[in-house]
C-alpha cells in the first residue's frame, strides 16, 4: 500500500467523490485537479491530509501542493478513483456550469497552459545549445569562429526550434483542445511552406484561392498564429463531421478543414494572433525601456508570493507570447531565475543556523528539491511561511537583485532556468556579454543576500 493510500482516499472524499472530478493531471510539485463543482471544496481539512503541503485553487481548478513525490500520489488517486479505467465525466451538468468573464479566462488560461507544457523540453534543448555557442562562440571565447561546422549546428539546432515553433504548438495544441493532429500540423506547415513565406517575402498583395485578401505576415517563431488556429479547427471538424456522410467523410472533412482554416487562418486568425503578440511585445519594451529598475524590484521580490498562491500562470503566458516576438524577455524570466537562487541561499542558511535535527531535516528536504528539480513548493511552506524572517529576507534579497538586474536592462535569451542552478546562469547567455556578466551578478547578488541574511537574522525559536 502506497503512503499516499489514505490521503488519496480522504481527499477524494472531500472533493465530492470520483463522480466530481473532470480531469487530473500534475505538474512537478501538484496534483492538479479540475471539478464539476468546486464551491463546496473544504480547503483547510484538505490541507491538513497528511502528505498535503497546501492548496491552492486557481484557473478553474483545485492545486494539491505534494512536493517532489507528486506523481506518486497521482498515481495512487487515479488508481483509487478508477480514472485509469473509468474516464470522469466530460461534460458539466447545465445549473452548475460556470459562466460569466471570470469563466472564460479560466478556460481560456488553462487550454493555453496546456498548450505550452509539453513543448517546454524543446525550449530547455534551444536554450542549452545556444547557450553553449553563445560561451564558446566568438562573442564569448572563441574556441569556434563564426564559420566553423561546430558553430554553425549550434545556431542551427537552437534556431530550428525558434524557426519551427508553430510545428510543436499545433502537436501540443491539437492535442489539448481534441484537433486532429495531423490537420493541425498540416497548418503549420502551410503557414510555413516556401510558398507562403515567398509571397510575404515579395511583398506583393495576395488572394487566397484568388477571393480572399491575405495580410503578409511571416509566422516562422510565432505563438499566438497556430493557437487560434487549431482552436478554430476543432470546431470546424466536429460542425463538418455532423454534417457530413460518414461514406465521405474521411476525404471530405480532411479536405474542407483545410480548405476553411487556410482562409480563416492566413486572413483573419493568424493576423489577430500577429498583432496580439505585437502589441504585448510593445508594451514590454515600453515597460522595460522607461521603468525596469521598478518593475524588476517589485516582480523579483513578490515573486514568491505569485508562485504559493498561484498568480504566475497568467503572466507566464503573457511573457512566453513575448518572448516568441523578440527573442528574450527581460520582464519576468530573469526574476524566476533571482528567485530560485535566493531560495537556495535561505536552505543553506537555513540548515545551517538550524539546531534541531528536524529543522535541519526540512532544510535538506527544501534544498535538494531546489537543486535537483528546481521545485520551490518545499522551501515555501516547509520554511519560508513557517518563519516569518526568512520570508523578508527572501524578499528583500529577490528585491536588491531585481532591482540591478532591470536598472542594466538585463534579459533572459535562453529558457534553460528550469535547469537548477546553472540553467539560471546560462540563461542570460547568448546575447552581449554585459548581459552575461549582469545577469550573472544578479544571480550571486540573490544567493549572497539571501544565504546572509538568513545567517544573521533567522532563529530557530521563530519558526512557526
Amino acid at each position: 500500500m502506497s503512503k499516499y493510500t489514505d490521503m488519496s482516499n480522504e481527499l477524494l472524499k472531500l472533493i465530492g467523490g470520483k463522480d466530481n472530478v473532470a480531469s487530473v493531471t500534475h505538474c512537478a510539485t501538484r496534483l492538479r485537479i479540475r471539478l464539476h463543482d468546486e464551491d463546496n471544496v473544504p480547503v483547510e481539512e484538505i490541507k491538513k491530509l497528511p502528505g498535503v503541503l497546501g492548496l491552492q485553487k486557481n484557473v478553474g481548478e483545485i492545486q494539491v501542493i505534494i512536493g517532489p513525490a507528486v506523481d506518486d500520489a497521482y498515481q495512487e488517486f487515479m488508481k483509487l478513483g478508477g480514472f485509469e479505467t473509468k474516464a470522469p465525466k466530460k461534460t458539466v451538468p447545465a445549473q452548475k456550469r460556470k459562466k460569466g468573464f471570470k469563466a472564460v479566462l479560466n478556460t481560456l488560461f488553462s487550454a493555453m497552459t496546456g498548450c505550452i507544457s509539453p513543448i517546454v523540453y524543446a525550449f530547455v534543448v534551444m536554450g542549452m545549445f545556444k547557450s553553449i555557442s553563445a560561451i564558446f562562440g566568438p562573442s564569448l571565447l572563441g574556441l569556434f569562429t563564426a564559420e566553423s561546422d561546430v558553430y554553425v549546428l549550434l545556431e542551427g539546432i537552437g534556431n530550428a526550434i525558434t524557426y519551427f515553433l508553430p510545428f510543436l504548438l499545433a502537436y501540443s495544441a491539437s492535442q489539448k483542445l481534441g484537433a486532429n493532429t495531423v490537420i493541425s500540423i498540416a497548418m503549420a506547415a502551410i503557414m510555413l511552406s516556401p510558398a507562403m513565406t515567398g509571397v510575404v517575402a515579395a511583398g506583393e498583395p495576395f488572394k487566397v484561392f484568388g477571393l480572399f485578401p491575405m495580410t503578409l505576415i511571416n509566422y516562422s517563431s510565432t505563438f499566438l498564429p497556430i493557437l487560434l488556429i487549431v482552436a478554430v479547427q476543432a470546431y470546424a471538424e466536429k460542425l463538418l463531421n455532423k454534417i457530413i456522410p460518414n461514406v465521405l467523410k474521411t476525404v471530405f472533412v480532411p479536405t474542407l478543414t483545410v480548405a476553411i482554416m487556410t482562409v480563416l487562418g492566413l486572413c483573419v486568425l493568424g493576423p489577430i494572433g500577429q498583432w496580439l503578440g505585437d502589441g504585448l511585445a510593445a508594451i514590454v519594451m515600453l515597460l522595460s525601456t522607461h521603468a525596469s529598475w521598478l518593475e524588476g524590484a517589485l516582480v523579483a521580490a513578490l515573486y514568491v508570493f505569485m508562485v504559493a498562491f498561484g498568480l504566475g500562470g497568467p503572466v507566464f503566458l503573457a511573457t512566453f507570447a513575448v518572448y516568441t516576438q523578440t527573442g528574450s524577455d527581460g520582464l519576468y524570466f530573469p526574476y524566476m531565475c533571482i528567485y530560485s537562487m535566493a531560495l537556495v541561499g535561505i536552505c543553506i542558511g537555513y540548515i545551517v543556523r538550524s539546531k534541531s535535527a528536524t529543522e535541519k531535516q526540512t532544510g535538506t528536504v527544501a534544498l535538494t528539491s531546489q537543486l535537483l528539480g528546481s521545485v520551490s513548493e518545499p522551501t515555501i511552506y516547509g520554511i519560508l511561511f513557517r518563519n516569518k524572517t526568512c520570508l523578508i529576507v527572501e524578499v528583500v534579497a529577490s528585491g536588491i537583485a531585481g532591482f540591478y538586474c532591470g536598472l542594466t536592462h538585463t534579459a533572459v535569451v535562453g529558457m534553460t532556468f528550469s535547469l537548477p542552478v546553472v540553467g539560471s546562469f546560462l540563461a542570460f547567455s547568448g546575447a552581449s556579454t554585459a548581459n552575461m556578466v549582469n545577469g550573472a551578478i544578479s544571480l550571486v547578488a540573490a544567493f549572497a543576500l539571501a544565504l546572509i541574511g538568513t545567517l544573521v537574522f533567522y532563529k530557530e525559536e521563530n519558526a512557526a
